[in-house]
């Protein structure tokens, strides 16, 4: 056998590679929303990053359904609909962190005196 003769006779080969992937949404300091892929070969620590623009996936669906033919239309629809729907909890989330935050009052440290509710000293004039 030639020394560039091959032992290979198929033009493709299977194979696989575990892998880990992380989905996130971010605000960039430009305040774009991106969705943020992160690829993390095995349980390695080291990844590889993935950022698209929200904006440029959803001008994508829109030429996508606008170009296919009416049947699809439904789908604009439900896409829409699910995104209004999860944009709600996430104001209702916010809302509650919000609301939390505003009625949270610290603990007393220890070298401050405690608080009597009923007893008022009033300052003489």
């Amino acid at each position: 056998m030639a020394s560039n003769d091959s032992f290979i006779t198929n033009d493709h080969a299977d194979l696989t590679v575990p892998i880990v992937t992380e989905i996130d949404l971010d605000i960039n300091p430009e305040n774009i929303l991106n969705i943020v892929a992160y690829i993390f070969p095995r349980q390695e620590d080291t990844c590889a990053e993935c950022r698209i623009e929200f904006e440029e996936v959803i001008d994508k669906l829109i030429n996508y359904y606008t170009e296919a033919d009416r049947d699809n239309l439904n789908q604009i629809y439900s896409i829409a609909h699910e995104l209004t729907r999860q944009a709600e909890r996430l104001r209702a989330v916010a809302s509650k962190i919000e609301e939390s935050e505003d009625s949270y009052f610290p603990p007393l440290d220890e070298e401050e005196e405690e608080i009597n509710g009923n007893s008022y000293e009033l300052e003489e004039k």
